[in-house]
């Protein structure tokens, strides 16, 4: 399963956070409905960029797939601690 997963510091400081991330997704993906999934993707990286959320062109493509196929996206908050 994919989850994109929000630094608990990020979500103190922005407490909108999911939501912004929820709204640019899907205004990405609809925009980008007749283009392929690599441009989707794309569209989705700018669309995050406009509200300071910086994410892999892998990390993009693998959530317009996700929708695209019908499942939904979970943005899970959690904590920054040891990097594995």
């Amino acid at each position: 399963m994919s989850e994109f997963r929000i630094t608990h510091e990020i979500h103190e400081v922005h407490p909108d956070i999911r939501e912004k991330l929820t709204t640019a997704t899907i205004d990405a993906i609809n925009e980008s409905s007749a283009r392929s999934a690599e441009d989707a993707a794309l569209v989705l990286r700018n669309r995050l960029g406009e509200i300071g959320v910086h994410m892999s062109p892998e990390a993009c493509l693998a959530a317009v797939e996700r929708i695209r196929s019908g499942k939904s996206l979970r943005f899970e908050i959690e904590r920054e601690d040891a990097e594995d």
